[in-house]
């Protein structure tokens, strides 16, 4: 055997090795980045700044805003959209159900006509877009918590033993969560969905709205505002004539 032969096939177990080491690195290096960006990319969709970006949630945020759930008040904490509208019983189910749902709502907002909507018929639906391990991720100790409180107490000691029960299309089901926390997490957005159409045009729909449905939001304090001018007006006159 020739001393070119051999070194050639001494050469070659170290090349190979070479390479399936730049090849591993390489996937490596990549598969950190995917992972990074994914991340960077679920934090900055789970929140109301991104969520409340599509005018036809503006009122659902407001309601949020303004609750517990929000971080309103000495009690507030803040819960994420996420926290409370995907299920946590797993990571992959999470992160499935949250490009479902964020796929679904990004085809409605661009193909539907979300003012026309009936978002009090849409509560009625909370239990297909609220989830039991939604609430059981952050209330946890839940059942030891209500021991001081009798009423709330028996409550969930039903519920976690199943035996809770309540009636969904007519049949006799395990209750949810939200079955009897209706409306938790958006204060009083009955008063802010009334707040949409108000300033709708229908002859100027089809290609003109020279301010959003929700603009009735504005006028509230337009007027006020007004009013604190009018009567600094007349204080000032008053004060002349004196």
């Amino acid at each position: 055997m020739s001393s070119e032969e051999t070194g050639s096939n001494m050469n070659g177990p170290k090349s190979n090795k070479k390479t399936i080491a730049v090849v591993a690195v390489a996937f490596t290096l990549v598969g950190l980045l995917i992972a990074f960006v994914t991340t960077i990319a679920v934090k900055e969709t789970s929140a109301v700044n991104f969520c409340s970006s599509c005018h036809s949630m503006q009122p659902m945020a407001n309601a949020y805003l303004n609750s517990v759930h929000g971080g309103y008040g000495k009690t507030g904490f803040v819960a994420r959209c996420v926290d409370c509208h995907l299920p946590h019983k797993s990571t992959l189910g999470y992160l499935v159900q949250k490009v479902k749902t964020g796929m679904h709502d990004v085809i409605a907002e661009i193909t539907m006509d979300t003012y026309r909507i009936d978002w009090e018929e849409k509560r009625e639906e909370r239990r297909e877009f609220l989830y039991d391990s939604s609430c059981l991720h952050c209330h946890e100790n839940l059942l030891n918590a209500t021991k001081p409180n009798k009423k709330a107490y028996l409550a969930h000691k039903a519920y976690f033993s199943g035996k809770l029960k309540v009636e969904v299309e007519h049949k006799k089901v395990p209750a949810m969560c939200v079955d009897c926390h209706k409306y938790v997490g958006h204060y009083e957005l009955g008063k802010e969905l009334k707040k949409i159409g108000t300033v709708y045009d229908e002859a100027f729909y089809n290609y003109k709205r020279e301010k959003p449905n929700y603009a009735a939001a504005e006028v509230e304090p337009e007027t006020e505002h007004e009013e604190a001018a009018s009567e600094k007006a007349e204080t000032e006159t008053a004060e002349h004539h004196e």
